[in-house]
């Protein structure tokens, strides 16, 4: 009886410590099941991207050389143009139509000037034959040499007078010339480079001013990509960095590099209405121009130009990255419980991001935790 009696209570009692065991096991907070990443070493660079478009370096506009008639441009965009090539020409203006009041003031203008001109003949033939009198009178002993000479000035000085009234008169004829038709040939308009046309500004027959553009040619092969950067990216930017342009249509990311980061900002609104500084970043391409045929000027592309690159950093994925009190931290596993650690970060690429301080390699942490990952949780690594 004695035995049957402690057999029951030893039975009784591991009854008990089991029943505490599983209320306790059901109180106890199950492990949030989270994705886990190692940190490893690998090559990472620090960038900055934005969008633009492509531009030719190098345009070349044909010009209007003089007022005229310009006879209709034959050429269509994308023809090709070769250096000196006559893409226009150009019929001289004829003179202006004068209105009554405008003649007769050119008119007075002519009879003054005529005027002048018979006074200015008559002043001429004086001198003259003063002149004439003096010489005859010089070789035969009369009259001085001093007054030869003087008389010569004389008659120097009305011929000269004569001269000038008899400009102002054919110059006040010229101002009464009404509207004729213009002599002489068409005036040719060459193209100062070669390369292709990429816009017509006047296609049609028309009156043109001197000085007025006609024709765009641009030679494709130097193409660059513009990009808008915000002036604190383009601040870090310096000439001659590795850049890439992607996303412009084509099958290849072209390798580029940078040739030049405009030293003049500009006020750009955003599409939700926010006021930016920006700063225009030309990266020059480098493949060859087979690559990228079909990529054409005001084509939109992105830019992305490398600051820093690592050959062997200490990275983790960026969804392992936390916000902390304006820092960074992530979630280590440690003993199967999440361990809030804070950490330095370096470059931040399109996946990964540089630690500096805080983790070593061989580490794993929580990609993407949610919020019921807590510092000391108790965690459970899916199985990928």
């Amino acid at each position: 009886m004695a035995a049957k009696s402690r057999t029951r209570r030893v039975l009784l009692i591991a009854a008990a410590v089991l029943g505490v065991l599983a209320i306790v096991l059901l109180l106890l907070p199950r492990a949030t099941p989270v994705d886990a990443a190692a940190v490893v070493r690998g090559p990472i660079a620090e960038t900055v991207y934005d969008q633009g478009q492509a531009r030719v370096r190098n345009s070349y506009v044909a010009a209007a050389p003089v007022a005229g008639r310009l006879t209709r441009i034959a050429l269509q965009v994308g023809d090709r143009v070769s250096a000196g090539q006559v893409v226009a020409r150009i019929a001289p203006a004829a003179a202006a139509l004068l209105d009554s009041s405008v003649r007769a003031q050119r008119q007075a203008v002519l009879a003054s000037a005529q005027a002048d001109l018979d006074r200015a003949l008559a002043e001429e033939a004086r001198a003259e034959a003063t002149l004439a009198r003096t010489q005859a009178l010089t070789d035969s002993g009369v009259a001085s040499r001093q007054a030869l000479d003087n008389d010569r000035a004389a008659a120097r000085s009305a011929a000269a007078a004569a001269a000038s009234a008899e400009a102002a008169v054919r110059a006040a004829r010229a101002g009464l010339i009404g509207p004729q038709a213009a002599d002489g040939p068409l005036v040719p308009v060459a193209i100062p480079a070669s390369g292709y046309v990429t816009r017509v500004l006047e296609p049609s027959e028309r009156t043109v001013a001197a000085g007025a553009p006609l024709l765009e040619v641009s030679d494709t092969r130097d193409l660059e990509a513009v990009i808008e950067f915000r002036s604190e990216d383009a601040a870090r930017i310096r000439a001659g960095m590795p850049a890439e342009v992607y996303d412009w249509g084509g099958p290849y990311v072209l390798g580029a590099r940078v040739r030049l980061v405009e030293p003049q900002g500009f006020t750009k609104v955003s599409a939700l209405g926010i006021e930016e500084q920006r700063t225009l970043v030309w990266l020059q391409i480098t493949e060859p121009p087979e690559r990228w045929a079909s990529l054409g000027p005001g084509y939109r592309v992105w830019g992305r130009v490398y600051l820093r690159r690592e050959a062997a950093a200490l990275t983790v994925p960026l969804g392992a990255l936390q916000r902390r009190a304006g820092g960074w931290a992530v979630f280590r596993i440690e003993g199967g419980r999440a361990r809030l650690r804070t950490v330095s970060v370096g470059a931040i690429g399109d996946r990964d991001a540089e630690i500096r301080s805080g983790l070593v390699g061989g580490d794993r942490v929580v990609n993407f935790p949610s919020d019921a990952v807590k510092d000391g949780a108790r965690v459970s690594v899916r199985r990928p």
